[in-house]
């Protein structure tokens, strides 16, 4: 009796290897998701950074960089108007001397 137990018991098969790839596919996803957010924000602080407005102290700073010693009378007149928002108790002297001697380049009625 026990041996037509052991004869049914004769089609078990040995463990059968099932590959599971679900951690490459979690971690495939999963970096995915990064790259895509880490170039959402890099595009986000890019577009910040173009549309960011200009203070009236930045805007004469590129001005003064950027001046035209060719035109003497219009870069005077320049530099006298955007130089004045970079005064200070220290450089305050030295600016209006600066304006002073650069006052025979300004326009005069006589």
């Amino acid at each position: 009796m026990q041996n037509n137990h052991l004869e049914g018991l004769k089609d078990i098969k040995d463990i059968v290897y099932i590959p599971d790839y679900s951690l490459y596919i979690l971690l495939s996803i999963t970096t995915i998701v990064i790259a895509i957010l880490f170039y959402l924000i890099f595009r986000y602080i890019t577009r910040i950074k173009k549309t960011k407005i200009l203070t009236k102290k930045e805007i004469a700073y590129n001005n003064l960089k950027n001046l035209n010693f060719n035109n003497t009378k219009d870069s005077v007149y320049k530099f006298t108007q955007d130089g004045n928002l970079f005064l200070n108790d220290k450089n305050r002297d030295s600016y209006e001397r600066i304006v002073s001697s650069l006052g025979i380049y300004k326009y005069k009625k006589d």
